[in-house]
């Protein structure tokens, strides 16, 4: 009888010792995840404010910058515009003039070809070609001005060189914080691996209720650092 009681007693201080165990280790990983999950949010946080006050104003001086650029090309690209719209119209003046004498000479002499028509046609396109070639010499006049222009040769090389300060500081920024934020997001990873295989030692209902208190500290894990 004493031997049982021994045995009970000892049967009930291992399940308590068990119980509390496995207490302690979903505490403990509620703890270490509420805080890794939250500093993870907090460089995050840090890394956007960082983008923000420095990088946004470089790119609004850019977005300014390119205004003012877009405004002095603007009377060179209204030239080219007008050209290739001469160009685009002496095309289809040649696809009617074209359609004009093939009918004519079709009806006169059906599918049958005559040296007159061939002349008529090849004149045809050397007018076209003639002007069309003009134009598009004239457009590349204007490109050359257009890049020759010393305002906006300065306005393009200021906007270069902000975007090389603005490309330098963004990499200043992920250096200062992604070393933080990857260190971070692999101990989520081994905290993850870990939930899995405490998961596997409890009950179904501590299942239950590990796994609810795992997703409040998750979408809110500030809140629950210790």
């Amino acid at each position: 009888m004493i031997f049982l009681r021994r045995v009970s007693a000892f049967l009930v201080v291992a399940l308590s010792v068990m119980l509390n165990s496995c207490g302690n280790k979903t505490e403990n990983w509620l703890n270490d995840y509420a805080k890794t999950k939250c500093a993870y949010h907090q460089e995050e946080q840090m890394m956007q404010d960082d983008s923000i006050s420095q990088i946004a104003p470089l790119v609004l001086e850019k977005e300014n910058l390119l205004q003012e650029l877009n405004l002095l090309s603007a009377p060179f690209q209204n030239r080219i515009e007008l050209l290739n719209q001469e160009i685009a119209e002496a095309l289809i003046k040649f696809g009617e003039e074209y359609r004009k004498k093939t009918d004519k000479h079709s009806a006169q002499y059906g599918h049958i070809s005559t040296p007159e028509y061939e002349k008529a046609i090849e004149n045809l396109q050397i007018k076209r070609d003639t002007k069309i070639s003009l134009l598009k010499e004239n457009i590349n006049q204007i490109n050359e001005e257009l890049s020759n222009d010393s305002e906006i040769k300065n306005k393009s090389q200021e906007i270069e060189l902000l975007e090389s300060k603005i490309d330098s500081s963004w990499n200043s920024i992920i250096d200062k914080h992604r070393p933080i934020i990857d260190s971070l997001q692999q101990e989520l990873n081994t905290l993850n691996r870990n939930y899995k295989n405490i998961l596997n030692e409890l009950s179904q209902g501590e299942k239950k209720s590990f796994e609810m208190s795992r997703d409040s500290t998750r979408n809110n894990p500030c809140n629950h650092v210790r």
